[in-house]
């Protein structure tokens, strides 16, 4: 079975507060359980190495972080997949940063403090723009 799909979705977290990938792991897991191949990382530079030689399909990052941002993330995510699903969590970020995101192709956001059940619903609705964009991909690979 392909790498991408052997656990369902690949997804990878970054955030650079270790308690905030240890909530949202625990949140991912239980919902999610063998659905997920999870990922998660505290170091930015080291997840953007990460990044470059691995196939995500969903992506939750902090947005702002010391060295590289969550928005340089995004780019490398997008260039390896440009399927994947990028949601980023902040507890505070400029009007600036927030239109970057969404032009570089950011699926959603969450502030700071979220409710768990915001952080399920907005990764199950970017499992269905996931699998849309499969299909839709797979269906053009057909037709040729």
């Amino acid at each position: 079975m392909n790498e991408t799909h052997k656990h369902g979705i690949r997804l990878l977290l970054v955030d650079d507060d270790p308690s905030m990938v240890r909530l949202l792991k625990t949140i991912i897991e239980q919902s999610w359980g063998d659905h997920v191949e999870l990922f998660s990382l505290t170091d930015a530079s080291e997840a953007h190495q990460w990044l470059e030689n691995h196939l995500i399909d969903v992506l939750v990052t902090d947005l702002e972080m010391p060295g590289v941002d969550g928005l340089e993330l995004l780019r490398c995510a997008k260039r390896r997949n440009p399927c994947a699903q990028v949601i980023f969590v902040t507890g505070h970020s400029t009007l600036d940063s927030l239109v970057d995101a969404m032009e570089l192709g950011a699926t959603d956001y969450l502030l700071k403090p979220f409710d768990h059940a915001e952080v399920l619903e907005l990764l199950d609705d970017a499992a269905k723009r996931l699998r849309r964009w499969r299909r839709a991909l797979a269906g053009t690979l057909t037709a040729q």
